[in-house]
């Protein structure tokens, strides 16, 4: 199997888009001279993170920001934890290799995409579950599909045409009678040889749900998919990044973790073993209808 991550001489590469080592700290008070909406780096030291504002959930909590800006948006106080998106199309049509970079924050179950160091795009995303975690690191997007499938994860269905199992899992068999419906992941940007990718599909704002793969709403990453390039980076981190140094992350933040495994949407053929067919039990008692 090929390895997902990048190589520790790229990494200090797609780091060097961050053009600070230090991550900002949440303030409480703005600063008199603050203009939201200046560019990253700009005459704004101690300036709090808007990402990240504290106290929102207090009440008499005023959004500090013009209303409009990208800043107002995030400062809401249902922020991060909202099925609300923002996009600047302006932004998305100057996207290329070198000016772009998308950041899935993995506490707030968020993505963003920034360009020319801004914010282009935000959504809501639904990352790994317990045992099938989000790996963290940077990546870049490998290819896009945008008709993808998975080859691991889909439902079994048997000779007349009834699922029984419809959160199927290939690596563990293919139950003798049965076929294989592999799921859709539509507007797929793969990250990972073993099946971690970008693709649309069930969001709940903050909860994670996916098998490893990074969940985004349908519209959302048919909109992405058609402004992304191939070798975008993708940083995963552990953290909040730096929102007015450009999308700054520490790169503690993205350590790989974890090691490369076969716990993904993928599996190659050979993997798959066919399992003997379990008999139906037979019924006990006359069936209830309920009209």
């Amino acid at each position: 199997m090929k390895s997902a991550t990048i190589t520790t001489a790229l990494l200090p590469l797609l780091l060097a888009a961050c053009v600070s080592p230090h991550a900002s700290t949440p303030a409480t008070v703005l600063p008199a001279n603050f203009q939201p909406g200046m560019p990253a780096g700009f005459g704004q030291p101690g300036a709090p993170n808007p990402l990240n504002l504290p106290n929102k959930d207090q009440p008499g909590y005023q959004n500090p920001y013009p209303a409009g800006t990208y800043e107002h948006f995030v400062a809401k106080p249902a922020y991060p934890k909202t099925m609300d998106s923002y996009s600047d199309d302006n932004l998305l049509r100057q996207i290329t290799v070198s000016n772009s970079k998308i950041i899935i924050c993995i506490p707030q179950q968020r993505a963003r995409l920034y360009v020319n160091g801004k914010v282009a795009m935000d959504w809501p995303v639904s990352t790994g579950t317990n045992g099938h975690e989000t790996p963290t690191g940077v990546f870049l997007v490998m290819e896009k599909d945008k008709d993808h499938k998975s080859s691991r994860y889909g439902k079994f269905v048997n000779a007349q045409g009834k699922t029984v199992d419809s959160n199927a899992d290939l690596s563990k068999g293919l139950p003798e009678g049965t076929t294989f419906q592999a799921a859709g992941m539509p507007n797929w940007h793969r990250l990972t040889w073993d099946g971690v990718g970008i693709h649309g599909g069930k969001v709940i704002p903050g909860r994670r749900l996916s098998h490893g793969c990074i969940r985004t709403p349908y519209p959302i990453a048919a909109k992405l998919f058609q402004y992304s390039v191939n070798n975008m980076p993708v940083y995963i981190s552990r953290a909040v990044e730096d929102y007015y140094r450009g999308g700054y992350v520490r790169p503690i933040d993205v350590k790989y973790r974890p090691k490369p495994g076969n716990d993904y949407t993928d599996i190659a053929p050979q993997q798959i073993r066919t399992l003997p067919a379990v008999p139906t039990p037979p019924m006990t008692r006359q069936p209830q209808y309920l009209y």
